[in-house]
């Protein structure tokens, strides 16, 4: 556990009208809850960025983390784009940033990336990523860790001097460093079992039944590695 004061603005991309997929709970709180435990100093405040609550600016916040969101980056709203200005503006400032999913996908984007589809369909459940490249934050380190899943679209080019940390057997882009200060990842350590369940069920109607049974089976495959990515999250933020 660290014990470092830091600043994080959690903004969350996921717009109202889809909360109740989860029990009304949003993913800004799921970050909060297993972000806090890990640095009891750490100020975690939520803004809905999806629904026009952004920070005053980036200067009133040492890191920020940007969540995932039923959306695509290729949807054109107004938010994304004032939230693709704020990652720049950030950056400028060498604001730390993590992002995860959407926020992955639009990170890569803003820097030059390209985001398509994933050739094998949905990807959704707990799967195995190799670590290929260790840093100090990585602590504890591990060369293995499964994380939860919920995707249709990808990274398929990296930003220019992105450097790939990990990869799944079907995604070579699955975490980036850009820099010094901004991890992305495409994971959900944020989400419980429930949750994924609870998605699946408002996406079954819309997803092939064999796309549907393999979640099921990829959603039960074991426990993800969510406690030791909130450390690496935290240790990264605080560096």
């Amino acid at each position: 556990m660290l014990n470092k004061a830091v600043r994080i603005a959690v903004l969350d991309s996921v717009p109202k009208s889809y909360w109740d997929d989860d029990l009304g709970i949003t993913d800004a709180q799921k970050f909060v809850d297993l972000l806090a435990p890990e640095n009891p100093q750490a100020v975690l405040d939520s803004y809905y960025v999806a629904e026009n609550e952004f920070p005053d600016s980036p200067g009133d916040y040492d890191a920020f983390l940007l969540t995932g969101s039923p959306l695509s980056v290729h949807d054109d709203c107004k938010w994304m784009r004032r939230l693709s200005q704020w990652i720049l503006d950030a950056n400028q400032q060498n604001k730390r940033i993590v992002a995860s999913c959407f926020g992955h996908q639009l990170v890569a984007k803003v820097f030059g990336g390209e985001v398509g589809k994933n050739e094998q369909g949905w990807a959704i459940g707990n799967y195995a990523l190799n670590i290929t490249h260790q840093y100090d934050w990585m602590q504890p380190p591990a060369s293995n860790t499964g994380l939860y899943h919920f995707n249709l679209e990808r990274v398929t080019k990296l930003p220019e001097n992105a450097l790939s940390f990990a990869n799944t057997d079907d995604y070579p882009h699955y975490a980036y460093t850009l820099g010094d200060n901004i991890l992305s990842l495409q994971g959900h350590p944020e989400q419980p079992r429930r949750a994924m369940n609870n998605f699946l069920s408002v996406l079954k109607d819309k997803i092939s039944e064999e796309e549907l049974e393999k979640a099921k089976i990829f959603i039960d495959n074991g426990k993800p590695d969510a406690d030791i990515w909130a450390q690496w999250i935290m240790r990264f933020m605080v560096s």
